[in-house]
């Protein structure tokens, strides 16, 4: 008798992700999906074949973020394929899976410096886990599983207009990751149009990086400003960016400083680094070596690599 394919496929460390991702199996096989979970039952006979044989199989990947999910694969890239929630990212990714990532407690953001296999995850859209109001986040998590048909024009079903931006972005970033540009514009404007900071701020960067337009510094600063001052910590970030080295705006450190720590105290981690620069070298603030450190032990504890570097060893 032949084996029903699996929708789902569930990645996630077991220090950290275990437990969620066990019950949400649990809820997933209840309702009727057919699910790939646990590598134990794959450890005998040729483990890796079988193993992207049902990545290969899936149509959706859930990938479970708890805080540390990506601790391992940023320290060790040069033991990658002994790294297995790397090779099942890698591998989704690479089939263009639809990767859903979850955040957990304590996952803030996609860290700098993932390996370039995975680093196209940083795009990939996906619900918060709420344990609060966890029927609310389970049904929302189920809306993630859609189809796209051969000409990408997705049909997203009525829902709530947080839902839908959700979606919109998610879509909007799977054809930008399949270089389909001015499809995923036409995502990104209309989240944009509902509100969606999140999707201002990529369109800011279709402006800054030139993808399917004609590059534009101003207008990347423009969309910036408009998600920063929306409280979105990734714009804030690039705004900060475009002040300190005057990239489509006149250069204002004073005005850099500020939106990095605004970016900061979100709990982002490029911004606490840079925090850390501006107080180490003076720009827009007044030098403090004592802040700057303090700054950099913030973001190295989120595993930012730079700041790693610049903290000084204690006696």
């Amino acid at each position: 008798m032949p084996t029903k394919p699996y929708d789902i496929f569930i990645s996630y460390r077991r220090n950290g992700g275990y437990e969620t991702a066990r019950h949400i199996y649990d809820l997933l096989k209840r309702d009727g999906y057919s699910v790939s979970f646990d590598q134990d039952n794959l450890m005998n006979g040729n483990f890796d074949k079988a193993l992207l044989k049902r990545i290969a199989e899936c149509k959706n990947f859930i990938l479970i973020c708890d805080a540390d999910v990506f601790s391992r694969t940023i320290k060790e890239q040069g033991d990658k394929e002994h790294d297995w929630l790397f090779v099942e990212l890698a591998e989704a990714l690479k089939l263009d899976k639809n990767v859903i990532p979850i955040m957990l407690h304590g996952f803030t953001e996609f860290p700098e410096g993932l390996p370039d296999e995975i680093k196209d995850v940083r795009y990939k859209n996906g619900p918060q886990y709420d344990t609060a109001y966890f029927d609310a986040f389970y049904e929302r998590l189920k809306q993630f599983f859609v189809e796209a048909s051969a000409d990408d024009n997705i049909v997203i079903k009525e829902t709530s207009e947080k839902m839908k931006i959700s979606l919109l972005l998610e879509h909007g970033w799977h054809c930008y990751n399949q270089g389909k540009y001015n499809k995923a514009m036409d995502y990104f404007l209309e989240a944009a149009d509902m509100g969606s900071a999140n999707a201002i701020n990529a369109i800011a960067l279709y402006y800054f990086e030139g993808h399917g337009y004609e590059r534009n510094l101003q207008k990347a600063a423009q969309w910036f400003r408009y998600a920063a001052e929306m409280g979105y910590a990734s714009a804030q970030r690039n705004l900060a960016d475009c002040l300190l080295k005057g990239l489509g705006v006149t250069p204002n450190k004073q005005e850099a400083f500020a939106w990095y720590m605004r970016g900061a105290e979100k709990g982002n981690s490029k911004s606490q680094y840079m925090v850390g620069e501006c107080y180490a070298n003076g720009w827009g603030v007044e030098i403090d070596q004592i802040k700057a450190q303090e700054w950099y032990e913030k973001a190295s504890c989120q595993g930012y690599e730079p700041a790693i570097g610049k903290l000084e060893t204690k006696e």
